[in-house]
């Protein structure tokens, strides 16, 4: 009897170690060589979003109305990465920003007529590089993090629009397309501190979006909002 019992007691005993050592490989197929994921080596996703035109025009002449200059985006995020606290990764994206231009008598961008309403559209295609710095838990998620990179774009479409009252009444509605005045490429600095899916970024552009040939005064530099990560 004893014999039997020693002899079920290792049966039973060599099961459950085998069963432990198969959970706990599953386990770490599982958990670490992953390569995909919101915390993990790579990571893309789409992103939406909006922001207001900020900071001062070179002078009065291009002045714009706050509030109602915007940029509006869509885009594709790329991450890389590198440690548990640094990742790399660049950004494609499609810009329309639109500078509603104040009227007044110190307006000369881009003539000195006052008109009912005056903007200039301008759709763009950009390219960005970033570095990330994570911070506090996460798991395999986004989490927090501060973005700090530069960029570049391509104004594949800029126009000039005015809108007016006539005096017999009609609505007088012009759109210039091909502006000679306005460069093609413009670049610039970015930064962006997320939590999750909500990102909020400001951009700095260093480029001139006028040629200097024109003297026309640059608008506002700067633009700021916030982004909406597509992903869980």
């Amino acid at each position: 009897m004893k014999k039997y019992s020693i002899a079920i007691f290792l049966t039973i005993l060599s099961l459950t170690g085998f069963t432990q050592t198969v959970l706990f490989h599953q386990d770490v197929n599982d958990t670490t060589l992953g390569k995909r994921g919101p915390n993990l080596r790579n990571y893309s996703h789409l992103y939406v979003g909006f922001g207001f035109i900020a900071g001062k025009p070179d002078s009065a002449g291009s002045a714009i109305k706050y509030g109602r200059s915007v940029d509006w985006m869509v885009g594709y995020r790329y991450k890389f990465r590198i440690s548990n606290f640094f990742a790399i990764g660049y950004d494609i994206d499609f810009n329309s920003y639109t500078y509603a231009l104040k009227q007044s008598s110190a307006k000369t961008l881009p003539d000195t007529i006052v008109h009912n309403k005056e903007q200039m559209n301008f759709s763009d295609l950009g390219l960005s590089g970033y570095m990330r710095f994570n911070y506090g838990r996460r798991g395999n998620r986004i989490g927090n993090f501060i973005d700090i990179g530069a960029f570049g774009d391509w104004g594949f479409s800029t126009t000039h629009f005015t809108k007016d009252k006539a005096p017999n009444g009609n609505i007088v509605k012009t759109t210039v397309s091909r502006l000679k005045y306005i460069n093609d490429t413009n670049y610039g600095l970015t930064a962006r501190v997320g939590f999750g899916r909500y990102v909020f970024f400001a951009n700095y552009r260093l480029s001139d979006l006028f040629k200097t040939s024109y003297h026309y005064a640059e608008l506002p530099r700067i633009t700021a909002g916030i982004q909406l990560g597509l992903h869980k």
